[in-house]
């Protein structure tokens, strides 16, 4: 019997060919499956990247308003202190010490009665040692652990995964000033058992060197770190789908080699189209999201108004285009009268209401070339491109008067100072506002509900 036939070789030659394709179309497959992997990490270290950097924003700009507001406090404070000493010592230099003293606590007693501070992860510490140790920095101020205030601490102080994140903070602190710091938290604090579950904390650190504090504020990475474990679990399922597939592929091939090629051709045109589906899909959702991110980087969050650094931006730009073409420009700043007391009596959400329905009013009002922002707490701001000053007093007296009319929700009449201001050539966008602010600040002064223009 011929071992060495035709039909033989015919055969054993299929069975190579068979053998061949099988594994090479099994290695391209593997191929651009490991391929997908790692384009779908890649795209979700961007998209962790950009989550994070938006917290990093939204801290830095929270920790700088906190640092305003004790600014603002301090210099408060320190005219009511002066003119006690004033009155007791003739302005004696040996007080310069209490006076110093004196404003730090009653700072951090202000923020202590303020309730727009109490859910928030504020901290400050009082920094004693720049290069760190076991008494590096007292805790001052810290509304979410008050049972933390008065506590000393250590930069040998371990995260809930034994990292020293303190001394990371305070050789930025050293270095540069600030410091962003992620760091584990134990999410059951009670828990004492060892490899209790933990989560990720993102925190700013911002030295101020008058008092030598450093004023800070955490936020929770938690909804981040279950969108990104999400996303892991689809890819992880997808892959194990695809790795599935591509085994059937490859028994059928060795059952049927006919169709081995078509099947294979076919599960790689598959596993391509659904590689492409997929990087369109992340492609569009990463571009909303990041679309997303931008316009909330613009807006203030509780009106939906610009917010004071997009219309820096828009104010830059709109200077230069005035110089120019020698086009007109105004600006005009108001607030509401009284507002504080609205918020003591009424409460905060009643403020926050007046605040909203304000906005509303005033952008159902103005045209789509101004820019209206929320320029403060309850002070805001529109620059009017193409109105001169005359022009700009009338806008901002139309707006008083639509605003003493309008009905607002809290049943009682509101009224708002305006101050309006008309660009020089070539001067800088601090004059134009500071100008603005001074008719502001005339309008109150004059009796408030009323519009003045400075020239």
């Amino acid at each position: 019997m011929r071992i060495v036939t035709e039909e033989n070789i015919a055969k054993v030659s299929f069975f190579l060919a068979m053998v061949v394709i099988s594994v090479i179309t099994f290695g391209v497959g593997a191929y651009f499956v490991v391929t997908k992997f790692e384009i779908s990490q890649r795209e979700l270290g961007r998209l962790e990247t950009v989550l994070i950097d938006q917290k990093k924003q939204d801290l830095q700009a929270d920790v700088a308003k906190l640092q305003v507001r004790i600014e603002s406090l301090s210099r408060s404070l320190q005219e009511v202190r002066l003119d006690q000493l004033e009155s007791t010592a003739a302005g004696n230099d040996t007080e310069a010490a209490p006076v110093a003293q004196f404003l730090q606590q009653k700072v951090i007693e202000e923020l202590g009665w303020a309730d727009d501070l109490a859910g928030d992860s504020y901290f400050i510490y009082q920094l004693h040692d720049m290069s760190g140790g076991s008494n590096f920095a007292t805790m001052l101020f810290n509304p979410a652990r008050p049972d933390l205030v008065g506590q000393q601490l250590s930069t040998d102080f371990p995260d809930a995964k034994g990292h020293d994140f303190r001394k990371v903070f305070m050789k930025d602190i050293r270095d540069r000033g600030e410091s962003f710091v992620s760091y584990w938290y134990n999410k059951d604090p009670t828990d004492g058992i060892e490899g209790a579950e933990s989560g990720r904390k993102l925190a700013y650190f911002k030295l101020d060197p008058d008092w030598n504090w450093i004023v800070a504020k955490s936020v929770y990475l938690d909804s981040i770190d279950l969108i990104l474990e999400q996303r892991r679990a689809a890819l992880k399922k997808g892959i194990l789908i695809d790795l599935a597939v591509l085994a059937a592929f490859f028994l059928g091939s060795v059952v049927l080699a006919f169709f081995l090629a078509y099947s294979f051709s076919a599960g790689i045109n598959g596993i391509l189209k659904k590689h492409r589906e997929t990087e369109r899909q992340q492609a569009g959702e990463l571009e909303n999201l990041s679309k997303t991110i931008e316009e909330q980087n613009k807006s203030d969050r509780l009106t939906g108004a610009y917010n004071r650094a997009h219309l820096n931006d828009e104010l830059a730009k709109e200077l230069a285009r005035s110089d120019r073409y020698l086009t007109p420009l105004s600006l005009i700043v108001f607030d509401v009268d009284y507002f504080r007391a609205i918020n003591d009596r009424l409460g905060r959400s009643a403020g926050d209401s007046v605040l909203i329905e304000l906005a509303a009013m005033v952008k159902d009002n103005i045209r789509k070339t101004d820019i209206f922002a929320r320029w403060g707490s309850e002070e805001f701001a529109i620059m009017a491109p193409g109105i001169d000053l005359d022009q700009g007093r009338m806008f901002a007296e139309k707006l008083r008067m639509l605003v003493e009319e309008y009905g607002f929700s809290i049943k009682e009449k509101v009224t708002c100072s305006f101050g309006v201001s008309f660009y020089r050539p070539s001067e800088s966008s601090e004059d134009l506002v500071q100008r603005a602010d001074a008719a502001l600040q005339r309008a109150k002064k004059e009796g408030r509900n009323r519009c003045v223009a400075h020239e």
